[in-house]
């Protein structure tokens, strides 16, 4: 590893000259080096995928990386009570509390805690909330699909034709382009990326 790698990443939990090969069998009840492992491996793997925007909020926003953040606090959390304390962790990077819009951030979190309690019952609320959240992504018309909204203004451009309203449809094609400008310097950056790497 070049010792200047570490300028390129761009999250600073990952800004550092020390990587270290972890090659020595240790008691692991909790599995935190597991767990830690995944978390800077997954912050590594997104990191290295952002190419425009934010990149600290991407990795912090990152399915992979959360997952490994809660299941390594739950697991620093079990660790304290083994040593007579107590330790307590937000399951949810600040950055990442104003924009859940669907809440599923927090509900992951309080599914964690009702299934470390045993709440079986709260556990399963948070389940089905999930349940709604998975349809939500897999209607191929929600945003999780259609991140420039061209479904709904192309139904909207349909409707500004049908009455004949030229202004809302000129308004629409307006709209489109761009989005189609967007779409076209994403693309662009991609294969820019890929085409350097």
């Amino acid at each position: 590893m070049n010792k200047y790698d570490y300028t390129a990443k761009k999250h600073p939990a990952l800004q550092t000259e020390r990587y270290v090969p972890v090659t020595v069998n240790v008691p692991d009840k909790y599995d935190l080096v597991g767990t830690v492992s995944e978390l800077l491996t997954a912050m590594h793997a997104v990191d290295m995928e952002t190419v425009e925007g934010d990149a600290v909020e991407t990795v912090e926003r990152s399915p992979m990386v959360t997952d490994a953040w809660v299941r390594l606090t739950m697991a620093i959390e079990e660790l304290a009570k083994d040593m007579g304390t107590e330790a307590t962790f937000d399951f949810v990077p600040a950055s990442q509390q104003p924009n859940d819009p669907m809440g599923l951030y927090d509900a992951t979190g309080k599914l964690y805690k009702a299934i470390e309690s045993k709440d079986i019952e709260v556990a399963l609320s948070h389940v089905k909330y999930m349940e709604e959240i998975a349809r939500t992504y897999a209607d191929p018309r929600s945003a999780a699909h259609d991140p420039f909204n061209l479904l709904e203004l192309t139904e909207k451009l349909n409707s500004a034709i049908d009455a004949e309203d030229k202004s809302g449809a000129n308004d629409v094609l307006a709209e489109l382009a761009e989005k189609v400008q967007d779409g076209l310097k994403r693309a662009k950056a991609d294969r820019e990326f890929n085409e350097n790497n």
